[in-house]
């Protein structure tokens, strides 16, 4: 099959500030590397995701980038990318992979994420730390929450404790944070940390909803690294993914599966980074 020169970038949706700026990324890293890119959003759905997936073959693309696809949703079974790969196509998952599925993947080591934010809050001398969290079913969810069991245990606490889930949204946010206080039978935890920064921002919200004072009476960390992280007051704490490595990255390596089909192509897992801001404290605890 000849060349078309141009690739396919399926994203979510764009309500998420981090989809559309690893997209942006990722186009303009592809435009550099010589491709044109059909930009499809999927809207979290599998048969949309699955028809723009047609589409994109129907045009002949030389390969494929899936941010956050559908793979991460653990309850599928994902019989349409076997499929692809079974028709040679060339494939590269971003921000969540499949190890059940011989394709690269290129993202940020969730399950250190979960790790690192809570470390900060322990080290900061918070003992009660709960978790704003995405849905159970998405694999980031879960890798997350274990990062963040890992540090409690060392820490001798329970992680079953004080966890909320609701959607990736600002409003889920302020549900997740407003379960996790109403449950807690007045052992509140004073530090959050959030499965990404729209959550921990709607957290924000809903802690000054209860009257509670951030940092001085909960503290928040979010995650991804997100622009609007750096406009809440205080600004917000966060655990930063890159999004320029990880999509330049992405882009090599779908165009080495391009050029070079007989070539393995490692999945590449990126070390997320703390950025402090003004929503986490030291907490002295009894």
């Amino acid at each position: 099959m000849e060349p078309s020169g141009a690739i396919g970038l399926l994203v979510p949706e764009f309500g998420n500030p981090v989809f559309a700026a690893l997209a942006q990324a990722m186009e303009t890293h592809a435009t550099k590397a010589g491709f044109a890119t059909i930009l499809c959003n999927t809207a979290g759905s599998a048969m949309r995701e699955v028809d723009y997936v047609q589409m994109l073959l129907e045009r002949r693309v030389d390969g494929m980038l899936f941010i956050c696809a559908e793979v991460t949703d653990v309850r599928s079974d994902h019989a349409h990318y076997r499929q692809l790969l079974e028709r040679g196509a060339r494939l590269v998952f971003v921000n969540g992979g499949s190890e059940a599925l011989p394709v690269s993947s290129v993202g940020v080591d969730e399950r250190a994420s979960g790790r690192l934010a809570t470390e900060h809050l322990l080290e900061l001398g918070h003992r009660r730390i709960g978790f704003a969290a995405g849905h159970g079913f998405a694999l980031p969810t879960r890798e997350k929450m274990a990062g963040r069991a890992d540090a409690l245990r060392e820490a001798g606490i329970d992680p079953a404790e004080h966890v909320g889930h609701a959607d990736f949204t600002v409003t889920g946010g302020r549900q997740a944070l407003r379960a996790i206080m109403e449950s807690a039978n007045g052992d509140r935890p004073t530090g959050i940390i959030c499965s990404n920064d729209l959550m921990a921002i709607g957290a924000m919200q809903e802690a000054t909803a209860l009257g509670l004072r951030v940092p001085d009476d909960l503290s928040i960390v979010g995650f991804d690294g997100i622009d609007g992280a750096t406009w809440t007051q205080p600004a917000l704490t966060t655990v930063e993914q890159p999004i320029d490595e990880i999509a330049g990255t992405a882009v090599s390596a779908l165009q080495t599966l391009i050029d070079e089909p007989d070539q393995a192509v490692p999945s590449v897992t990126f070390r997320p980074q703390l950025r402090i801001g003004g929503t986490t404290a030291a907490r002295s605890e009894a």
